[in-house]
């Protein structure tokens, strides 16, 4: 990465395909997410904020309870050091059922990571129950 912190659009994209990679795959371990993330990592999700520590417990809950996940963008747009994708995430969750969320989402970047994501979600598919897969809690 330059010096002056700015990325190419190829470093954003494979950046976020990364990020979703790993976030979507249930072997992810939490130390995995320090080289996509800054310490001081901040995400807002319809209405509520992560830190860092947060993002990995809502991380961990998402493991707990997804089987398999994937992430298909619709649209990237990057300054080098910020970013806005419309992106939908599918997933089976454990019982079988599938969820589809469309999401809107704003990056910033700092040192090659990720240090802020701000995102709407919209349930397509899925219960009730699974509105808040955006920002999940373990139990």
């Amino acid at each position: 990465m330059a010096t002056n912190d700015i990325m190419t659009q190829d470093e954003v994209h494979d950046l976020l395909r990364r990020m979703f990679a790993a976030f979507t795959d249930p072997a992810t371990k939490p130390e995995d997410f320090a080289e996509l993330l800054t310490p001081d990592y901040v995400q807002r999700v319809d209405g509520k904020e992560l830190d860092y520590a947060g993002f990995l417990h809502h991380s961990a809950a998402l493991q707990a309870s997804i089987a398999s996940g994937s992430v298909s963008f619709e649209h990237i747009v990057t300054d080098g050091a910020s970013a806005a994708t419309v992106h939908v995430a599918d997933a089976v969750k454990n019982n079988g059922e599938r969820i589809r969320l469309k999401v809107i989402a704003y990056y910033q970047f700092r040192g090659n990571r990720i240090s802020l994501i701000d995102e709407l979600t919209h349930l397509l598919e899925g219960t009730e129950q699974d509105r808040d897969l955006g920002s999940r809690m373990p139990d």
